[in-house]
C-alpha cells in the first residue's frame, strides 16, 4: 500500500504538485518516478545539470530533487543557477548525494538548498521530507502573496495620503485665493476694476496664459457677452471674440457650471461652427462666472506658455474664483443699476413731445453706432445714453451739478467717469494725460447732442451731421468723423457718401 497523496496546502490545486528528479542514474530516476507517481505527484526528469536547468526554468516545478554529482553542470551549480533565478527564487530544493561529509552537506545548504539526504535513502523518507518542503513551500507562497497585498496596499494608501494632502493643499490654495482675491474684489463696486484684479489673480495662480473676460453688452439688452477686458500677451488675439444669447455654446457652458476645455466642446457635432472661431483664435477653454443670480460673464483663457493644458488642481481652483468673481460683479451689478436710476432721475424732465423723444433716441442710436464702431469699451458705451440725456442743452448745467453731488459718493467711480465726459463734450479741450477712450466718448457725446439740435432746426440728417462736425472743429478726429457717418447710413437717414472722410476734413 502506498502512502497518501499530498494533501497539504497544496491539497486545493487543480493539477498535482510537479516533483523535478535530476540524476544521471537511470535505476534512481525510474525509482523515483514509480515512488513519487504513486503518491500523487507529477514527475519531471532530467539526466544532467544543464537538462535540469533548462526543465526548471521551462516547465516551473513545485519542488526539485537534485543529485549532487552530474554531467555538465553539478548539482551544487544547478542549485546556485535556481536561486538566483528573478522569477520564482523560491522553489524547493533538496539536494541527495552519496558523500556523507559535512564540508559537502555545508556546501548545499551555502548554495541555496532547502535540504539534504544521503543515498541510500528510504523512497518514503525522501516523500516525508517532500511534503513536509512543499507545505512549507506553500505557507511561504502565501505569506509572500500577503505580503506583495500588503505592499500594494500601503502603496494604494500612500497614493491616498498624497491626493488628499494634494486636496488640503489645493483646498489652502483656494482659500488662501478666496481670501486674497474675495477682499480684494469687494473692496470695490466698479467693474472695470474688478475685472482687473479677477484676471490678474487667474493668471498668476492658475497658471493660465492669455485671458479675456466677456461680460454682457452694456447697449445690448439681449444678453450677449463681448470682451470687456483681456489680460497677457496674445489676448488682442480675443478681440473679435463674441457669445451670443441663446446660443448652443454659451447655453453649455453656463450649464455646466465649470472650466470646460475646448477639446471637450469639439467632441460635440452640433457646436462645431461655434467651436471653430476658439480654436482660430487660440482659446484653450471656457470658464463661467455664476452667482446665485445667473450667469454673470464667460472667461476665456489660451493655452498656457508649454501649449500643455491646465491640470485638474488649476481648473478646480480656476472654478472657485469665477465663483468668487461672479458673486461680486453681481454685487457691482446691483450697485450700478442703484445709480442708473440716480442718472435717470437726474435727467428726468417732463413736457417732451413725441417728435423731441424721437429725435433723443435718433441722437442716441447714432452715437451708439458710432461707439461700437470706435470700438468704445463697455464702461464708456454703458455711459452714452446717461451723457445725452443729461447733456441736453436747457438742463446741462443743472444735471452736471447734480451728477458732481452723486459722483462724491460713488465708489464705483461712473459717476465721475461721466461727468468728465460730459465735461469733455461741452469744452471740446482735452488735456494729453486724458484718458483716450473718455475723449473719444466726450466727442461722440458732443457731435450727438449737436446733431440733435441741428436736427430739430434743419431737418436734414445730412446737413445735422455737417453742423455738429463743424462745431466740433478740429477736435473730431477722422475715425470718430467715418464712424458717425456709417451711422447715418446703417440707420437709412442718408445714402452713402462718396469720400467718408470729406465731412470731417
Amino acid at each position: 500500500m502506498t502512502d497518501a497523496p499530498f494533501t497539504g496546502a497544496l491539497a486545493v490545486a487543480t493539477t498535482p504538485p510537479s516533483i523535478l528528479v535530476v540524476d544521471d542514474d537511470r535505476r534512481v530516476l525510474e525509482l523515483l518516478e514509480v515512488a513519487l507517481t504513486a503518491n500523487g505527484y507529477r514527475v519531471i526528469t532530467a539526466v544532467d545539470g544543464d537538462e535540469g536547468v533548462r526543465r526548471a526554468l521551462g516547465e516551473r516545478p513545485d519542488l526539485v530533487v537534485l543529485d549532487v554529482r552530474l554531467p555538465r553542470k553539478s548539482g551544487l551549480e544547478v542549485c546556485e543557477v535556481l536561486r538566483s533565478d528573478a522569477e520564482d527564487p523560491f522553489v524547493p530544493i533538496i539536494l541527495v548525494s552519496a558523500v556523507v561529509e559535512a564540508e559537502t552537506r555545508l556546501q548545499a545548504f551555502r548554495r541555496g538548498a532547502d535540504d539534504y539526504l544521503s543515498k541510500p535513502f528510504s523512497p518514503k523518507e525522501l516523500i516525508a521530507r517532500i511534503r513536509r518542503l512543499l507545505t512549507r513551500s506553500a505557507e511561504g507562497a502565501a505569506a509572500r502573496k500577503r505580503a506583495r497585498e500588503l505592499d500594494h496596499e500601503i502603496a494604494r494608501l500612500r497614493d491616498e495620503l498624497r491626493r488628499a494632502h494634494g486636496e488640503v493643499q489645493r483646498a489652502e490654495r483656494l482659500r488662501d485665493a478666496a481670501y486674497g482675491l474675495g477682499s480684494e474684489l469687494h473692496r470695490s463696486p466698479d467693474p472695470d476694476d474688478l475685472t482687473r484684479r479677477f484676471l490678474a489673480a487667474v493668471q498668476a495662480k492658475a497658471g493660465l496664459g492669455p485671458v479675456a473676460l466677456l461680460l454682457p453688452a452694456p447697449d445690448e439688452p439681449a444678453g450677449a457677452l463681448e470682451i470687456a477686458a483681456t489680460g497677457g500677451p496674445g489676448a488682442e488675439d480675443f478681440r473679435a471674440l463674441r457669445l451670443e444669447a441663446g446660443s448652443e455654446l454659451l447655453t453649455l457652458v453656463a450649464g455646466l457650471g465649470r472650466p470646460v476645455l475646448r477639446r471637450e466642446l469639439e467632441r460635440l457635432p452640433e457646436l462645431r461652427d461655434q467651436v471653430g472661431p476658439l480654436g482660430a483664435a487660440g482659446i484653450a477653454l471656457l470658464a463661467p462666472l455664476r452667482a446665485p443670480g445667473g450667469l454673470q460673464g464667460v472667461l476665456a483663457a489660451g493655452e498656457g506658455p508649454g501649449g500643455e493644458e491646465p491640470a485638474a488642481a488649476e481648473l478646480e481652483l480656476l472654478r472657485g474664483l469665477c465663483e468668487l468673481a461672479a458673486v461680486a460683479l453681481q454685487s457691482a451689478a446691483r450697485h450700478r443699476e442703484q445709480l442708473d436710476s440716480t442718472l435717470e432721475l437726474i435727467a428726468a424732465r417732463v413736457g417732451l413731445s413725441e417728435a423731441e423723444r424721437e429725435l433723443d433716441l435718433e441722437a442716441r442710436s447714432l452715437a451708439v453706432h458710432a461707439a461700437r464702431a470706435c470700438r468704445l469699451p463697455a464702461r464708456e458705451r454703458g455711459l452714452l445714453a446717461h451723457a445725452l440725456a443729461i447733456g441736453r442743452a436747457r438742463r446741462a448745467d443743472e444735471g452736471r451739478a447734480a451728477l458732481a453731488r452723486v459722483a462724491e459718493s460713488d465708489r464705483s467711480g461712473r459717476a465721475a467717469t461721466l461727468a468728465r465726459i460730459l465735461t469733455g463734450a461741452a469744452t471740446l479741450a482735452f488735456d494729453p494725460e486724458d484718458p483716450p477712450d473718455e475723449r473719444r466718448a466726450s466727442l461722440i457725446v458732443a457731435v450727438a447732442l449737436d446733431y440733435r439740435d441741428a436736427r430739430e432746426r434743419e431737418g436734414d440728417p445730412q446737413r445735422a451731421l455737417a453742423i455738429a462736425f463743424a462745431r466740433a472743429g478740429e477736435a473730431l478726429d477722422p475715425a470718430t468723423a467715418r464712424a458717425f457717418e456709417r451711422a447715418i447710413v446703417e440707420r437709412g437717414e442718408a445714402p452713402a457718401l462718396a469720400d467718408p472722410s470729406a465731412t470731417s476734413s
